[in-house]
């Protein structure tokens, strides 16, 4: 059972809060982009869909690299030293901004020389567009991490969303193509990127523009690994469906997206949570080790708690959510979740462990994983696609994600502390396996009905097995409405 006193009542309240502010943009923005994935797959079909998703992978991509990386960076240097916050933001800023416009010819190039349609390449090269905003994006939210004030980030994103959806939807009910669309996602991320500027000027002031060399220095010095780290981490994540599209088919692309959408919206939860710890668990291990310790361990207790029921009960519902969501059309995608919502776990553990490493500042370590999960990845892709197609591209995820975790695990084991996984996973995993047998049994009924009796059973589940006490629980419930 998970003990009230650690981590301390302020840190937990704060990682809370946090979670819940930027757990909301990234629930509530699939929810709203629902409408355009609907308007996508009956206007364009599964073929659409796949060149949205397939344009979408390249850009994560590039927008990966085109930040460096540093926003992980930026919030643990913020942490530290919140008097630095105006001059962190303004020379990261500029030095990203010429990251960005290679990186946006870099993307331009690479689609154009990888021979698809016409009508794709010059999509992708109006999507590239949005990088430079991107990347100015990805260093304010950094600062509003570091600051405790997600939930600024989480209204600015809202908003984006909703612009972008509206836009889109509005140009495929006139009959526009996947171009068009992404000429909207770039104007959205122009829009975004204001609309956070203003809440940055409000809240801590106008930015420093002044250049300072000791920034510079320590962006230029710590730039390679960082960025490292986020180009291999992103190419293990995002590989698989740029992989899928030259193996197989957009269409694959297409089926496999479907399942990958409803796997993000349930990663929400435990980025927003790694998120949010970051900075707390920089400070702890300033503080010492134990309350680093302590933090860490009952932080990935927590996590477990909340994502083990989605993993049970998507595999239950997969084909229920997959006909509800997407129509018939999309039901090669059912089995394709089934197998998919498993490397929620290990991903779970994988990004919360990831933080710990560039708290304690063992980052080097980090990319050293990253690089060889990258490559496991990419010759798992090329083992399994074409025999297995978007099966196999999910295997490959999964098995990739599971070796991360276990070379993680046996390095923080061996040279930061020793964490009892088994201790952590049984209770959770007791009460959720409780909660999928009610599940399984109400199958057939209405999804919504068996989704709110199912939920209800986990939450007496969880207090029978005790995987949460009744005073974690009741902290848990009443400090959401807590003035911080």
């Amino acid at each position: 059972m998970l003990s009230l006193h650690i981590p301390a009542m302020e840190s937990r309240t704060s990682i809370l809060k946090n979670t819940v502010a930027l757990a909301i943009p990234n629930i509530l923005n699939p929810l709203i982009s629902f409408a355009l994935i609907l308007v996508i797959s009956r206007y364009l079909g599964v073929e659409g869909l796949g060149q949205y998703s397939l344009v979408f992978s390249y850009f994560g991509l590039f927008a990966t690299l085109a930040a460096l990386g540093l926003a992980d960076l930026v919030v643990r240097e913020s942490a530290k030293r919140p008097q630095d916050t105006h001059l962190l933001l303004a020379n990261a800023g500029l030095f990203g901004t010429f990251s960005s416009l290679a990186a946006l010819i870099g993307m331009d190039l690479l689609v154009w020389a990888m021979g698809y349609d016409e009508e794709l390449v010059h999509a992708s090269f109006v999507c590239s567009l949005a990088l430079v905003a991107s990347t100015a994006v990805s260093y304010l939210e950094a600062i509003f991490r570091s600051r405790e004030k997600s939930e600024y980030v989480a209204l600015c994103f809202l908003i984006e969303n909703v612009v972008r959806v509206a836009l889109c939807v509005g140009l495929l009910l006139w009959n526009f193509g996947i171009v068009a669309l992404f000429a909207a996602v770039s104007l959205s991320r122009l829009f975004g990127l204001a609309v956070m500027m203003l809440f940055y000027v409000r809240i801590f002031g106008r930015p420093l523009l002044r250049y300072d060399r000791e920034i510079w220095g320590m962006l230029y010095s710590q730039s390679a690994i960082f960025a490292s780290i986020a180009i291999f981490s992103t190419i293990h994540v995002s590989i698989d469906q740029i992989l899928l599209s030259k193996l197989k088919s957009v269409e694959s692309v297409g089926i496999y997206s479907a399942a990958d959408r409803l796997l993000t919206i349930c990663k929400t939860v435990p980025v927003a949570f790694a998120s949010a710890l970051l900075p707390v668990l920089t400070r702890a291990f300033v503080t010492g080790k134990g309350e680093f310790r302590d933090l860490l361990t009952k932080s990935l207790g927590y996590l477990l708690v909340a994502i083990l029921p989605m993993v049970v009960g998507t595999f239950i519902l997969a084909d229920r959510f997959i006909d509800l969501i997407y129509g018939q059309k999309f039901a090669q995608a059912a089995p394709v979740l089934q197998l998919h919502i498993l490397s929620l776990v290990p991903f779970s553990m994988v990004f919360v462990l990831a933080q710990a490493l560039i708290a304690t500042e063992n980052q080097a370590v980090d990319l050293k994983i990253n690089i060889a999960a990258a490559i496991i990845n990419v010759v798992l892709n090329f083992a399994f696609i074409p025999s297995l197609a978007e099966i196999g591209a999910v295997l490959a995820t999964l098995l990739t994600i599971i070796i991360f975790n276990q070379l993680q695990n046996l390095y923080i084991k061996r040279h930061l502390l020793d964490i009892s996984f088994i201790r952590l996973y049984f209770r959770p995993l007791a009460a959720s396996l409780g909660m999928g047998l009610v599940t399984y049994i109400l199958r057939e009924w209405n999804i919504f009905l068996n989704i709110a009796i199912s939920a209800t059973v986990y939450v007496v589940m969880v207090v029978a097995v005790k995987a949460l006490s009744t005073e974690e629980i009741r902290w848990l419930t009443g400090s959401m409405f807590k003035p911080r």
